[in-house]
């Protein structure tokens, strides 16, 4: 009986185009539930204690301000552990997502701050304060607080993220579309069933072996752990946030090893069948 020498070779290009598909398909999933997510964002920044350390870096930054303004630790503390650091936070984050100014709102910080002084003038019986010395202090904690609550390199990125997020929604779906219709032409169109999950079983196969590269590639670089920044707050932010990314890959690779597995199966049995048959 003759044998097609084309149909094996274009069923191999189809198994190739939906490794490719998938590939990118589980690129695209991660970027979208991870970069793309504030939620994912918020996630990371109380896994890693983001908020609690903020905390603690800005009150020592305030407390070594205090000093040279004669405000003693005490009230750098009371003042820091009265502010809502995880509100301001997430909406510094959510303007990211939202497409709105990405500037961090000093104005409630300044008000209670004017407000504790005025009381701490109160308490300890101070008397012809300088307002240009207080004007100078308030300022000059506003800045630490700016510098505490935004993110680097962040405010870069934000406005692509907002405009990349409706197409990366539609780039899913047209790859989950491709996919399907790749899947559909091997599987509908092979007059044999070991031949159907034989190709998709190279086409999931290979969307795995592709995916597994990045994550592998990545922590065995050790390069995470290397990122140089200044503040612990922001390098456990950043640790927590990528190695969270790249964990995401491994949900993908799981399914489609799942799904190879899956069709691997069902080719050895309709093989075994095809070959006693003809026997």
């Amino acid at each position: 009986m003759h044998k097609s020498k084309i149909k094996p070779v274009l069923y191999s290009v189809l198994s190739f185009f939906l490794t490719l598909v998938l590939f990118l398909l589980s690129v695209f999933m991660v970027l979208k539930t991870t970069i793309f997510s504030k939620e994912y964002m918020y996630g990371v920044m109380n896994s890693s204690g983001y908020y609690a350390m903020v905390k603690t870096e800005l009150i020592a930054e305030l407390q070594s301000l205090g000093k040279a303004s004669g405000f003693d630790d005490e009230f750098s503390e009371k003042f820091v552990n009265s502010l809502d650091i995880q509100d301001s936070v997430e909406k510094y984050i959510s303007s990211f997502y939202s497409g709105e100014s990405t500037l961090v709102d000093t104005i409630s910080f300044k008000q209670q701050l004017y407000k504790a002084i005025d009381q701490y003038i109160i308490d300890k019986n101070y008397s012809n304060v300088s307002n240009d010395s207080i004007d100078y202090f308030v300022n000059s904690a506003a800045d630490i607080y700016i510098n505490q609550i935004s993110i680097p390199f962040f405010s870069t990125i934000a406005n692509y993220i907002y405009k990349a997020s409706p197409y990366i929604t539609i780039i899913i779906l047209v790859l989950f579309a491709a996919a399907l219709a790749i899947m559909a032409i091997i599987f509908f169109t092979n007059k044999y069933r070991h031949r159907r999950f034989r190709y998709l079983c190279y086409g999931l196969s290979g969307a795995c072996l592709t995916t597994v590269v990045i994550p592998c590639f990545v922590f065995l670089s050790g390069k995470i752990p290397q990122i140089n920044i200044s503040t612990r707050s922001l390098y456990n932010l950043f640790v927590n946030y990528f190695n969270g990314l790249f964990m995401n890959f491994w949900i993908y690779v799981i399914i489609t090893l799942i799904f190879a597995l899956f069709t691997l199966f069902f080719y050895i049995k309709y093989y075994k069948k095809a070959c006693s048959q003809e026997a």
